[in-house]
C-alpha cells in the first residue's frame, strides 16, 4: 500500500524533474534553455508571458511555505500582486528560473521530512481564513496548479518557434 508520504512526494518530484518514463514535461524541463526575450514574450495583448507565470508560481508557492511556517499570507495581498508586468535582463531571468526551482526543490525536501502524521495536519492556507486543507491535499494540488503552467509554457515556447 502506498503511503500518503510516498504519493506527495512522487507528484512533486515528478512535477519538477524528469523521469525517464514519464510522457509529461516537468518543470525543470519546462524551463530549459528558456531566455529573458523569450521569457518575456506574449502571444497577444492581455495575454501572460512565460516570465509572468514563473513569477506566479514563485509568490504562490511562497505562499504556501510561509503557511506551513506558521504564518499564512494574506490572500487578497498575493492577489493584488500577481500576474505583474516583467522587464529584465538575462541575469533577472535566471535569478527568477533559480528561485522558482529552488522554491520547488525546498518544498520537495520539506515533504520528504514529514510523515504521515504531518502531511494529514490541517492548516489554515490564508491570513483571516477560518478554512483549513490538510498538507498533503495543498502539495498534491500545488503540484496539479504547476503541471497546468508547464503545459503553458511548452505552448508559448512551441508558438515562438513556429
Amino acid at each position: 500500500m502506498i503511503s500518503v508520504k510516498d504519493l506527495v512526494t512522487d507528484q512533486l518530484e515528478t512535477t519538477l524533474f524528469k523521469q525517464a518514463w514519464q510522457a509529461q514535461p516537468s518543470l525543470s524541463e519546462a524551463l530549459a534553455g528558456v531566455t529573458a526575450a523569450e521569457a518575456g514574450w506574449k502571444s497577444a495583448p492581455g495575454r501572460h508571458s512565460i516570465w509572468q507565470i514563473v513569477r506566479h508560481l514563485i509568490l504562490w508557492k511562497r505562499g504556501i511555505m510561509q503557511a506551513l511556517d506558521g504564518d499564512p499570507p494574506d490572500r487578497a495581498v498575493l492577489e493584488q500582486t500577481d500576474w505583474q508586468e516583467i522587464s529584465g535582463d538575462e541575469r533577472a531571468w535566471q535569478a527568477d528560473v533559480d528561485a522558482l526551482l529552488r522554491l520547488s526543490r525546498d518544498l520537495l525536501e520539506r515533504a520528504r521530512g514529514m510523515d504521515d502524521q504531518a502531511l494529514s495536519r490541517q492548516v489554515v492556507w490564508y491570513r483571516r481564513w477560518t478554512e483549513t486543507q490538510p498538507v498533503a491535499v495543498r502539495l498534491l494540488r500545488r503540484a496539479t496548479h504547476d503541471s497546468y503552467h508547464v503545459g503553458q509554457i511548452r505552448y508559448l515556447r512551441a508558438l515562438q518557434s513556429a
